[in-house]
């Protein structure tokens, strides 16, 4: 039979434990890197939202910008429409009102020969009288 050898038992490493233990690092070390470590991801998740609302915000800017376009492009297109109407409008009054002024032409020219008329018979009607007398 040969002599079995002893392993030391010293407190830094157990032959029957599944682990060693290492005393110059303590369990605060992962603690303390973990919440280093979600301090960082919360860093990062903060400007990530951050800069998600710069883009949602500067989205928003343009959606708004571009409302304002289609809005302006839209009251432009029935202002030029109105202006047009109102042309078509003024062009219509214009010509009803020269034949208005040419009919009104005509008509007083009719006066006119009416009461050229009528004074040539009052004339004539006036000798008539006279010539009774």
């Amino acid at each position: 039979d040969e002599p079995v050898q002893k392993v030391s038992n010293d407190d830094h490493y157990n032959v029957f434990a599944m682990e060693s233990i290492h005393p110059e690092q303590s369990n605060s070390v992962h603690e303390t890197y973990s919440i280093e470590q979600d301090a960082q991801n919360v860093i990062i998740d903060s400007l990530d939202m951050n800069y998600d609302r710069e883009e949602i915000d500067q989205n928003d800017d343009d959606n708004d910008l571009a409302k304002e376009r289609e809005l302006l492009a839209s009251l432009i297109e029935k202002l030029k429409y109105k202006i047009d109407e109102s042309k078509n409008r003024n062009k219509f009054l214009e010509s009803s009102n020269k034949v208005l002024i040419e009919k009104l032409k005509g008509e007083i020219e009719d006066f006119k020969n009416k009461n050229k008329s009528l004074e040539s018979l009052i004339r004539t009607f006036t000798t008539y009288i006279n010539t009774q007398n």
